[in-house]
């Protein structure tokens, strides 16, 4: 009797853990995501400012695609619409805010044909590649934004693969509207046939480092690691770093896999076993890939850290050629295991490309796979357990608009987690520009440190989880979320709660049709103390959380402005 009740009790913990995993579910072709075309590279990017991820593909071969996202429920392919449906041979595309306009641009790299920059118009895109000085010829798809001299000015390298054109290009921003091609001049001269760029400040000193996966072996092997020397040019110290190596690396993704405050790097190779190399902080690497058991010996073309469980440690997305299966490792701490069957990523098509994203907006992170020459699959998590999360979407002001080199710190207990705002990662794409933190359990976020590219450095206590933040550089952290789906009958600002409050409160208010929207707080003379919201918001119930900690007891009023309504209301804090 006793052992079956051990039994029955060991059946019910392992039921309760298979009811809170995490699992993924396609749902490409229930939205219409899953193009059987000769897919290469892609990116979640939000081109509309909706607060809601919209999906760019890049096809060889056939029309690219722009899926606009409809408050996560639905999306519509509206490339045509947009002016990007470009019908070539596409390769790679990344996403960045080049003339700091406010409104997020793309960037094309052709196989064989000119580069293709894009200007966001809000509901159409411009081809604005002569004017801006890149109507150059390309062999490759690995393009990274990154302000690599830190003027606030996005700039783009990108790696050319193909005879005859090896040498890579870095286009600087002179103006926020032309570039001029800087590579030799600053450093990048290596002739390697470049597969993927990925950048991070790998050595903490405030500057993004670059990283270049190549198929020309050398007397550097095939991969180069530069060095940033803060003065707008690079050093080339692959040998002494520990990278010196010989595979082909057809993607390559920064992130701290062991929470131990620097960034180290996966590389998905073609010809070799893939490689993790661990940051050992003093400017050298060690290849930890077997350690880690991550050194999947299949041809793979790209990779990707998120922590898919936000159990507070990343775990790493590998993507595979038809030869192999898709692997989605969980980071266990002192290993990784291979959990893709077991959660639905076990895809065994050819696989060429992974973007990153949370496009429902419910603080799991979902993932885009290209498939090249078969259906690509939007793999839906489905937040399986009750972790709590954070994201932040940073706006920059003195640095680029994108706050593409942005360093994030969020610590919770003993636990301290690092992102960085990247501009290109994984080979051919590029992950969503918002940073996504898992907590475990953690019921309040002990602190939250932005590091800027400009160097400016702002930090804010006591933060509340579950919370989709916007962070504007010299601002405050705002929380303004889409709590659903449900579309409101009429205009509404709610009554904020806690009221009395010291220090955070929620403000909630209902929109019915989209618009541009002002919520503003003011003193008790009508001052202007704050000004929560000031975008252009989709129809849905919002609440926005605002810390009051650095104002006096007092009465203030909130105001809620949009197009054809406005409201006030009182509210008191109490210190």
């Amino acid at each position: 009797m006793k052992q079956a009740a051990v039994s029955l009790f060991f059946a019910l913990l392992i039921n309760i853990n298979i009811s809170s995993q995490v699992t993924f579910t396609d749902v490409a072709p229930a939205l219409g995501l899953n193009d059987p075309g000769n897919g290469q590279g892609a990116v979640f990017v939000d081109v509309n400012n909706d607060g809601f991820l919209d999906v760019f593909l890049c096809n060889n071969g056939g029309a690219n695609k722009l899926w606009i996202n409809s408050s996560g429920t639905a999306f519509s392919e509206q490339g045509g619409t947009f002016g990007v449906n470009y019908n070539g041979p596409g390769r790679g595309v990344s996403a960045g805010d080049f003339d700091n306009d406010g409104l997020t641009d793309i960037m094309i790299g052709n196989f064989n044909a000119n580069l293709i920059l894009y200007k966001n118009n809000t509901t159409s895109f411009a081809n604005v590649t002569a004017s801006a000085g890149i109507n150059l010829p390309g062999w490759g798809g690995s393009i990274n934004w990154f302000d690599y001299n830190n003027d606030g000015r996005l700039d783009a390298a990108f790696g050319n693969d193909g005879v005859p054109y090896h040498y890579n290009y870095l286009f600087r921003n002179d103006n926020l509207s032309s570039f001029t091609n800087v590579a030799y001049s600053s450093g990048l001269t290596d002739s390697a046939s470049t597969l993927c760029f990925a950048s991070a400040d790998y050595d903490n000193d405030g500057d993004m480092d670059l990283f270049c996966g190549s198929q020309t072996t050398g007397t550097h092997g095939t991969n180069y690691l530069y060095r940033n020397n803060g003065n707008g040019s690079f050093t080339d110290v692959t040998t002494g770093s520990g990278m010196l190596v010989y595979p082909y690396s057809w993607g390559a993704d920064w992130g701290d896999f062991d929470n131990d405050g620097d960034m180290d790097i996966y590389l998905a190779n073609s010809n070799a076993p893939n490689q993790l190399f661990k940051n050992n902080g003093d400017g050298t690497f060690t290849d930890v890939s077997a350690i880690y058991g991550v050194d999947d010996p299949t041809q793979s073309f790209s990779c990707g850290w998120f922590d898919y469980e936000n159990d507070g440690d990343l775990d790493l997305y590998v993507a595979n050629a038809s030869t192999g299966i898709d692997k989605l490792y969980r980071n266990d701490g002192s290993t990784f295991v291979d959990v893709a069957a077991a959660v639905g990523t076990n895809d065994a098509l050819h696989s060429a490309c992974i973007t990153l994203g949370d496009y429902n907006n419910d603080g799991f992170i979902d993932i885009y796979l290209v498939n090249n020459g078969a259906a690509n699959r939007l793999y839906k998590s489905n937040a399986g357990n009750s972790n709590k999360w954070v994201i932040i979407k940073l706006i920059g002001t003195a640095s680029n608009r994108s706050a593409i080199g942005s360093r994030v710190r969020v610590k919770t207990g003993s636990l301290n987690q690092i992102r960085e705002v990247q501009g290109g990662s994984g080979g051919k794409g590029q992950n969503s520009l918002p940073v996504e933190f898992g907590l475990g359990s953690s019921g309040l976020i002990d602190s939250v440190i932005v590091r800027w590219p400009s160097g400016t450095v702002q930090g804010f206590a006591n933060v509340n989880p579950n919370t989709i933040y916007t962070l504007t550089e010299g601002g405050v952290l705002l929380g303004v979320n889409n709590t659903g789906s449900e579309i409101p009958v009429q205009y509404e600002l709610l009554q904020n709660y806690p009221n009395p409050f010291n220090p955070a409160t929620i403000i909630t208010f209902d929109l019915p049709k989209a618009g541009p929207v002002k919520l503003i707080i003011y003193d008790i003379l009508g001052k202007e103390v704050k000004v929560l919201v000031n975008e252009f918001l989709q129809p849905a119930k919002y609440e926005v959380n605002w810390n009051a900690r650095d104002l006096p007891s007092g009465v203030y009023f909130y105001k809620m402005e949009t197009a054809g309504f406005a409201d006030t209301k009182k509210m008191i804090l109490l210190k």
